[in-house]
């Protein structure tokens, strides 16, 4: 899970000298990752973590993926995300004239500190976003220490 990344990009092809942007043959190749022995590999979830001082948040886009396709869990001190982004039905990506997008499954986990509160995580979705709340517990939270005079 997620130590195979999601695959070579592969790009349009540069047109030849004099030849009009029309002639210029575009990449077939489907964007997929491959385990070494040759399998079909789950696709790496982007993720961006924000922290405040009372919460952490997790944020990943999901756009295209059935919010019933997203199961998010914990365990011990990881928080794993997985999913299923499944091709459109009535177009035939056999046909594409460039793939960049990731279809199928994909996968991210991550080690969380000690000190949260496990039974106050949140997840909701937002503007094709997943948006997952994990709460600080009172000893995580920032606390300024005041120095003393020494005698």
């Amino acid at each position: 899970m997620n130590k195979v990344g999601i695959g070579d990009l592969k790009h349009a092809k540069p047109a030849k000298t004099g030849a009009s942007t029309a002639q210029t043959k575009l990449s077939q190749t489907p964007r997929e990752a491959k385990t070494p022995d040759n399998k079909k590999a789950e696709g790496q979830l982007s993720v961006d973590i924000v922290q405040s001082e009372d919460k952490m948040i997790i944020i990943c886009p999901i756009a295209g993926v059935e919010k019933s396709e997203i199961k998010v869990a914990i365990q011990d001190d990881v928080l794993t995300i997985r999913g299923e982004r499944k091709p459109i039905r009535n177009i035939d990506h056999n046909q594409s004239l460039v793939r960049e997008l990731f279809w199928g499954t994909f996968s991210r986990s991550i080690v969380l500190p000690d000190h949260i509160d496990r039974g106050g995580i949140e997840a909701k979705t937002h503007e094709h976003m997943l948006v997952i709340t994990i709460p600080k517990t009172e000893d995580f939270k920032t606390r300024i220490i005041h120095i003393n005079e020494t005698e």
